[in-house]
């Protein structure tokens, strides 16, 4: 087992007690240490609090179980604007957003900036400032942003 789901199998408990899911993890090696990071969130939002009680069990778990036995960085934080959303079940609770969508199309690639209208199933309505309306399949995407607004 590789230490993604190493740290995935330690993390679930923790998570499941706040209805938390794991959206990424990073592994980046800086050459003396590795600096783990757990991003994390809710069908909600999760706070920072949240977080740094996540960080502080799941960092006591992970020393515990020593599976990390060189000298690390341990980070759990949300995704933050800048990171592109990954699983569908982030895009609910951003309905009403404007979004920068990149997806695939007729063997190739499209993108639209438009606000994310509803969702049903596996398929997303994005509506442009221009009232076109795209459906999109959520595997159809390829990377998805949101615009802010200014």
């Amino acid at each position: 087992m590789d230490l993604r789901h190493k740290i995935e199998e330690i993390a679930a408990p923790f998570l499941q007690t706040i209805d938390a899911f794991i959206v990424d993890i990073h592994i980046i090696n800086d050459g003396q240490r590795k600096v783990v990071q757990l991003f994390v969130d809710t069908d909600t939002g999760i706070t920072i609090g949240q977080c740094t009680d996540l960080n502080r069990n799941i960092g006591e778990a992970l020393e515990l179980q020593n599976i990390i036995p060189s000298s690390y960085v341990w980070e759990v934080s949300s995704p933050d604007i800048t990171k592109p959303l990954t699983l569908l079940r982030q895009y609910r609770k951003n309905i009403g957003r404007q979004f920068r969508v990149r997806y695939r199309k007729d063997g190739g690639s499209t993108e639209i900036i438009a606000k994310l209208n509803k969702i049903e199933d596996d398929q997303l309505t994005f509506i442009t400032k221009k009232e076109e309306t795209y459906k999109v399949f959520f595997q159809e995407i390829i990377e998805s942003m949101e615009e802010l607004p200014w």
